[in-house]
């Protein structure tokens, strides 16, 4: 399948040939700075501490750090299907799920990421009501909700390369913003006797449930990470791959997770917004980092909310255009309701409850590309969707990655705090022992 016409734009599901790659690494690692600062995961640092969480904050900080690791890792692997081949996600997890069951797997993808982009867009409104209120005496959190929901519309409609260029200039300028508020916080900061510092804590279970929510809260994205790393700049071998998931992921996750740690005990709160207003030391400053909080809404909702719905929609429906399936995305996102979602008690149960279907889709598109086709894969066969093609399977379906899904989100849902960290190797290893058992699928 041939992707090297001029006609064919990137932000369509064809594969995208070396030549046309349009990220280099230098570009690609700053672009993942940005995706991975993500306002609500100051909220994942803070309440992983007692007493709203299960550990002390040694605890917290090694089951972060692990969680980042761990997610960099993650991310390089399940990214070789788009960085070999070009394909996006939505036609990756046809060798897994079949022509038709891999519109299962977009659509659960999606789900999730319309639901962030509604929470994120949400924040973003506040930030931007606090700088209304400040500057002026008056705001409208409603209307400005609906303000910076067009504003990062007008932006993912003009594709990939706006995207890239965006994140490229909005990583450095968000990781040196993120480096004066650690600096300052560490200065000033008067959180000694927090009690955090000498509560006991646990590394057993509870531990174990932080690394676990550590990894749930970006576990949407190394899902989909094919629909990136298809546009990264190959280099020799898998280098690119590795130095631009690894480094891209890790350092600059593990340092959104620390500043929530420190924020939250320097101030008592989770809202990164309020956060922020009470550590300023002046209301220049305090806009100027509430302006950080919109960069970064914006930077990750591009890569990590409005991507993956919007290719989901084009694979669904040929009428349906890259910028059609954005402003569809965010018309939905709005029926998510992320005002109650954002401040519910459920809003770590909602994270759970996603991995309990995650986390087996990724064990299966892992076993698939590493154990079944031991990195091969037909990408001419990839996008024949006639009845009896490669991947046509049973009536367009995979029953062995069903199967192996549904037995993977049920006993997920036994143990929900660490649902994906069961599902995932469940998936993972069932997959592969009945896809041994029974071969390609072909029907009759």
């Amino acid at each position: 399948m041939s992707s090297s016409g001029k006609t064919i734009k990137l932000e369509e599901l064809m594969p995208i040939s070396d030549e046309r790659r349009s990220i280099p690494l230098w570009s690609y690692i700053p672009t993942w700075w940005a995706a991975m600062i993500v306002v609500m995961i100051f909220a994942v640092g803070f309440f992983a501490l007692h007493p709203y969480g299960p550990v002390n904050v040694k605890q917290a900080i090694v089951a972060l750090a692990l969680a980042s690791v761990f997610c960099g890792v993650l991310f390089a692997l399940n990214a070789y299907p788009g960085y070999k081949k070009g394909i996006p996600y939505s036609v990756q997890v046809r060798s897994s799920f079949g022509v038709k069951g891999g519109k299962i797997a977009t659509v659960i993808r999606s789900l999730p990421a319309i639901c962030w982009l509604g929470i994120a867009t949400w924040a973003g409104g506040l930030a931007l009501n606090v700088i209304s209120e400040t500057l002026f005496g008056f705001g409208n959190k409603w209307v400005y909700f609906i303000v910076f929901l067009i504003i990062n519309v007008l932006l993912a409609v003009r594709g990939i390369t706006m995207m890239k260029r965006f994140n490229t200039v909005g990583g450095f300028i968000l990781v040196a913003m993120m480096t004066f508020t650690l600096v300052d916080i560490l200065r000033t900061g008067g959180f000694e006797s927090y009690e955090a510092f000498t509560y006991e804590g646990t590394w057993g279970y509870g531990f174990w449930a932080v690394f676990a929510t550590g990894v749930a809260c970006i576990i949407t994205g190394a899902l989909n990470v094919s629909d990136m790393s298809r546009h990264l700049v190959k280099s020799e071998g898998s280098k690119n791959n590795w130095l631009g998931h690894f480094f891209g992921i890790a350092p600059a996750y593990f340092y959104m997770l620390l500043l929530g740690i420190l924020y939250g005990m320097t101030t008592g709160t989770a809202d990164p917004v309020a956060a922020i207003l009470a550590l300023s030391p002046s209301v220049a400053m305090a806009i100027a980092l509430v302006i950080f909080v919109l960069s970064a809404q914006i930077s990750s909702n591009l890569t990590l909310n409005i991507l993956p719905p919007a290719h989901a929609l084009q694979d669904i429906s040929k009428k349906i255009s890259w910028q059609r399936g954005v402003i569809i995305t965010a018309i939905i996102s709005l029926a998510t309701c992320p005002w109650i979602l954002f401040t519910s008690d459920n809003y770590y149960k909602f994270m759970n409850i996603y991995s309990c279907f995650l986390g087996p889709i990724i064990g299966i598109t892992l076993a698939e590309y590493w154990i079944v086709n031991k990195q091969k894969l037909d990408v001419d066969a990839l996008y024949d969707k006639e009845k009896g093609s490669k991947y046509w399977y049973k009536n367009g379906f995979s029953v062995v990655a069903i199967v192996s899904l549904v037995v993977g989100a049920l006993v997920s849902m036994i143990w929900l705090e660490i649902s994906w960290m069961v599902g995932l190797p469940l998936s993972f290893v069932l997959y592969s022992i009945l896809k041994k058992a029974v071969g390609m699928e072909r029907e009759a």
